[in-house]
């Protein structure tokens, strides 16, 4: 019995790697995510969280004076129930340093919307300090 070798050892082509149909494919990822990136918002979603351990505020028989941002440069004052709306910032501080200068003991509030930027709640935080009010609470519930 005799053996036959194959002869295809020595006469084939050496084995390559075709790689022009892998580029193709990543070059066409490529474009799908430079297409797609603009499109992706870069902004971060933050659900801010519920209070469980607030201190309730004591007014000595005297309502807080709340300060409510409802807007970008929207402020609402609240005194004695008494509500008035759309206050540019100068008015609401005149109105501050007027309350706080008849009674410094006198509780100021900050509330703010959640479709309100932090950064506008801030804003009020700096406008209360300006009116020389130097103790501002935080309201936890939603106006």
């Amino acid at each position: 019995m005799a053996y036959k070798r194959s002869s295809r050892r020595g006469t084939g082509k050496p084995a390559e790697i075709n790689i022009v149909p892998l580029l193709d494919v990543l070059l066409v990822l490529l474009l799908i995510f430079m297409a797609t990136a603009p499109i992706i918002t870069q902004s971060v979603e933050v659900d801010l969280p519920e209070a469980t351990d607030s201190k309730t505020v004591s007014t000595d028989n005297k309502p807080p004076v709340i300060v409510e941002v409802s807007g970008v440069g929207q402020y609402t004052l609240v005194i004695d129930k008494d509500r008035m709306p759309q206050l540019p910032e100068q008015q609401v501080v005149a109105e501050v340093e007027r309350i706080h200068k008849e009674d410094p003991k006198t509780v100021f509030l900050i509330g703010g919307a959640k479709e309100v930027p932090y950064d506008e709640v801030i804003k009020a935080l700096n406008m209360l300090h300006r009116a020389g009010v130097t103790s501002v609470g935080l309201m936890t519930q939603p106006i």
